[in-house]
């Protein structure tokens, strides 16, 4: 079962905030919109209104809230929390940043939070639904701009995961991040699944290594697999 990623990480201004929360003071941040949501969280622009967590007041955020439901659920905090992890240990011009995490209180309720970098642009995939295939030129500095990333994600001992075109964005100038670590592992560390028993990542990106159990080990060249998948679809405007 793939695990639904949020792709506003990055994006165009928000839509309508459809939770009532626009305009709601969370710790350090203010709601300004909501940006998008996944199986596990809601993702929010959000401002930073004071110097509290070392933040120019006025910064763009990405806020990511953990849906009150999974607050409980070990399988669930166990992502986030790597996510958390990962995100702390890179700084890489290809990787979305990490730039807070903790938790807030909504209500009477304590909530996990990510902040990330907000990223003005266009996923992969709103790219081939608006515009399909792309040239070659656009195809080759795409995979170099996410073999950079993955560069940077391995060498802190990690394999994303997770790669496909949902979770690489494409800035207006052709600047390219990766995003989203919530599923990422340590190398060679055995493969794991969601608490259903069902696989966690996306199975159309997915490398061979990946299906054969859960105690066998990835490394990164599953990262490489899921790029050159994802820069086929790039290219062709289908999945292989």
């Amino acid at each position: 079962m793939a695990t639904p990623s949020i792709t506003a990480l990055a994006g165009r201004p928000p839509a309508r905030d459809t939770g009532g929360m626009n305009g709601e003071r969370l710790g350090p941040y203010r709601v300004l919109g909501e940006l998008g949501a996944g199986s596990t969280a809601k993702v929010y622009l959000a401002e930073v209104v004071d110097g509290e967590r070392d933040l120019d007041p006025g910064l763009h955020v990405a806020l990511k809230i953990l849906h009150a439901q999974f607050e409980g659920a070990p399988h669930v905090l166990r992502h986030f929390h790597r996510e958390i992890e990962v995100g702390r240990s890179l700084r890489h011009e290809n990787v979305v940043r990490l730039l807070d995490a903790g938790t807030l209180q909504i209500g009477s309720a304590t909530r996990h939070y990510l902040a990330m970098e907000y990223v003005e642009g266009r996923t992969l995939r709103e790219l081939l639904q608006e515009e399909g295939a792309q040239a070659e030129g656009l195809c080759r500095h795409v995979g170099a701009e996410v073999a950079n990333g993955l560069g940077a994600i391995h060498a802190t001992g990690v394999v994303h995961c997770d790669i496909k075109p949902e979770n690489v964005v494409l800035t207006e100038d052709e600047h390219v991040k990766v995003m989203d670590l919530g599923v990422a592992r340590v190398r060679n560390e055995s493969v794991r699944r969601s608490s259903s028993g069902d696989f966690v990542g996306s199975v159309l990106y997915a490398a061979p290594e990946q299906f054969r159990g859960p105690s066998h080990r990835i490394d990164a060249r599953a990262d490489l697999n899921a790029l050159g998948l994802t820069l086929y679809e790039l290219a062709t405007g289908v999945n292989p």
